[in-house]
Protein backbone atom coordinates (compact mmCIF):
# COMPACT_ATOMS: atom_id res chain seq x y z
CA UNK A 1 0.00 0.00 0.00
CA UNK A 2 1.28 3.72 -0.91
CA UNK A 3 1.00 5.96 1.90
CA UNK A 4 1.08 10.17 1.89
CA UNK A 5 1.63 11.86 4.52
CA UNK A 6 0.95 15.22 5.26
CA UNK A 7 1.72 17.34 8.21
CA UNK A 8 0.19 20.90 8.85
CA UNK A 9 1.78 22.79 11.71
CA UNK A 10 3.15 19.92 12.81
CA UNK A 11 6.24 17.64 12.53
CA UNK A 12 5.05 14.17 12.06
CA UNK A 13 8.40 12.65 10.48
CA UNK A 14 9.50 10.74 13.37
CA UNK A 15 6.41 8.84 13.55
CA UNK A 16 6.29 7.79 9.64
CA UNK A 17 7.46 4.06 10.88
CA UNK A 18 4.58 3.62 12.98
CA UNK A 19 1.88 5.53 10.61
CA UNK A 20 2.87 3.09 7.86
CA UNK A 21 2.70 0.14 10.03
CA UNK A 22 -0.55 1.04 11.58
CA UNK A 23 -2.55 1.58 8.29
CA UNK A 24 -1.11 -1.50 7.26
CA UNK A 25 -3.66 -3.42 9.80
CA UNK A 26 -6.59 -1.92 7.36
CA UNK A 27 -5.33 -4.85 4.41
CA UNK A 28 -6.46 -7.09 6.82
CA UNK A 29 -10.19 -6.19 6.03
CA UNK A 30 -9.57 -4.60 2.59
CA UNK A 31 -6.86 -6.75 0.56
CA UNK A 32 -7.99 -4.11 -2.26
CA UNK A 33 -6.35 -1.11 -0.50
CA UNK A 34 -3.76 0.57 -2.73
CA UNK A 35 -3.23 4.05 -1.02
CA UNK A 36 -3.90 5.98 1.70
CA UNK A 37 -3.65 9.49 1.95
CA UNK A 38 -2.68 10.70 5.68
CA UNK A 39 -3.24 14.80 6.90
CA UNK A 40 -2.25 15.78 10.06
CA UNK A 41 -3.04 19.52 11.60
CA UNK A 42 -1.76 21.05 14.87
CA UNK A 43 -4.84 23.25 15.81
CA UNK A 44 -4.51 25.29 19.28
CA UNK A 45 -4.58 22.32 21.85
CA UNK A 46 -5.64 19.42 19.53
CA UNK A 47 -3.88 17.31 16.53
CA UNK A 48 -6.63 16.55 14.21
CA UNK A 49 -6.04 13.40 11.63
CA UNK A 50 -7.72 13.04 8.31
CA UNK A 51 -7.20 10.02 5.83
CA UNK A 52 -8.69 9.30 2.62
CA UNK A 53 -8.25 5.10 1.76
CA UNK A 54 -8.30 3.98 -1.95
CA UNK A 55 -9.60 0.94 -2.29
CA UNK A 56 -8.89 -0.73 -6.12
CA UNK A 57 -12.33 -1.20 -7.78
CA UNK A 58 -14.52 0.63 -4.75
CA UNK A 59 -15.41 3.89 -3.39
CA UNK A 60 -13.01 5.27 -1.17
CA UNK A 61 -13.00 5.48 2.89
CA UNK A 62 -12.91 8.62 4.64
CA UNK A 63 -11.98 9.15 8.43
CA UNK A 64 -11.40 12.08 10.63
CA UNK A 65 -10.15 11.87 14.74
CA UNK A 66 -8.76 14.55 16.78
CA UNK A 67 -6.39 13.68 19.75
CA UNK A 68 -4.09 15.64 22.28
CA UNK A 69 -1.52 14.08 20.26
CA UNK A 70 -0.04 12.63 16.46
CA UNK A 71 -0.50 9.03 18.19
CA UNK A 72 -3.74 9.35 19.94
CA UNK A 73 -5.00 10.65 16.68
CA UNK A 74 -3.83 8.30 14.81
CA UNK A 75 -4.96 5.44 16.94
CA UNK A 76 -8.74 7.14 16.65
CA UNK A 77 -8.44 7.16 13.05
CA UNK A 78 -7.53 4.00 12.40
CA UNK A 79 -10.16 2.25 14.92
CA UNK A 80 -12.44 4.65 12.56
CA UNK A 81 -11.28 3.67 9.50
CA UNK A 82 -11.07 -0.25 10.80
CA UNK A 83 -14.94 0.19 11.59
CA UNK A 84 -16.15 1.26 8.52
CA UNK A 85 -13.92 -1.60 6.22
CA UNK A 86 -15.52 -4.29 8.69
CA UNK A 87 -18.88 -2.99 7.94
CA UNK A 88 -18.39 -2.77 4.02
CA UNK A 89 -16.86 -6.77 4.43
CA UNK A 90 -19.66 -7.36 6.34
CA UNK A 91 -22.46 -5.79 4.18
CA UNK A 92 -20.65 -7.57 0.72
CA UNK A 93 -21.18 -11.22 2.68
CA UNK A 94 -24.42 -10.28 3.70
CA UNK A 95 -25.66 -9.76 -0.28
CA UNK A 96 -23.86 -13.21 -1.01
CA UNK A 97 -26.27 -16.09 -2.56
CA UNK A 98 -26.24 -18.87 0.42
CA UNK A 99 -24.66 -22.15 -0.34
CA UNK A 100 -26.49 -24.84 -2.80
CA UNK A 101 -27.03 -27.31 0.28
CA UNK A 102 -28.99 -24.88 1.88
CA UNK A 103 -30.78 -24.13 -0.88
CA UNK A 104 -32.29 -27.27 -1.65
CA UNK A 105 -31.72 -29.43 1.99
CA UNK A 106 -28.96 -32.05 0.29
CA UNK A 107 -25.54 -32.46 -1.29
CA UNK A 108 -25.66 -30.80 -4.56
CA UNK A 109 -25.84 -33.16 -7.32
CA UNK A 110 -24.76 -31.31 -11.30
CA UNK A 111 -26.10 -33.44 -13.81
CA UNK A 112 -29.40 -33.67 -16.04
CA UNK A 113 -33.18 -33.08 -14.62
CA UNK A 114 -35.18 -36.14 -14.97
Amino acid sequence: MRTIITARNTDVSELRDVIESRLERLERFESRVSRADVVFTREKMETRAAAVVSIDRGRPVHAEAAGPDARTALDRLVDKLINQLRRNRDRRRAHAAPPMDELFGGPFEGGEPG
